[in-house]
């Protein structure tokens, strides 16, 4: 898997960007036992990023 094509998200506060439209791949619990998001990078999703 090339992890530079996804965006690892673990922070409940920031998968709030479900809300322009951008949804997850998937969702799984780390070796660490922190949940995350899986996202596939896209312009649209760094514009997101870049605004918060």
């Amino acid at each position: 898997m090339d992890k530079s094509k996804y965006f690892f998200c673990y922070d409940l506060a920031l998968k709030k960007i479900e809300r322009y439209g951008i949804e997850y791949i998937t969702t799984a619990i780390s070796n660490k036992g922190k949940q995350f998001w899986l996202y596939e990078k896209s312009e649209q999703l760094q514009k997101v990023l870049n605004e918060r």
